[in-house]
């Protein structure tokens, strides 16, 4: 009887979750208008070269030459 319950369950709450999706809507003209005034700037390409050169300190070069299994060598 519990496994039933949980089964129905379950159920339940995936065709809740379908009925409860919000809908799709298209943009406003109010929001059109904020977007562009957000992106449409004087100093956009100083912002991307800021964000790119940050991106490129954080992210790690591959070691192509390290051997994955390396650290097996002390086991073998």
């Amino acid at each position: 009887m519990l496994q039933n319950s949980t089964q129905i369950l379950r159920v339940n709450s995936l065709i809740n979750l379908q009925m409860y999706a919000p809908v799709l809507n298209s943009l406003r003209q109010r929001d059109w208008k904020a977007l562009i005034e957000l992106f449409d700037r004087e100093d956009s390409d100083e912002i991307e070269a800021d964000i790119n050169n940050n991106l490129h300190l954080r992210t790690p070069e591959p070691c192509w030459e390290d051997d994955p299994f390396d650290f097996l060598r002390e086991f073998l």
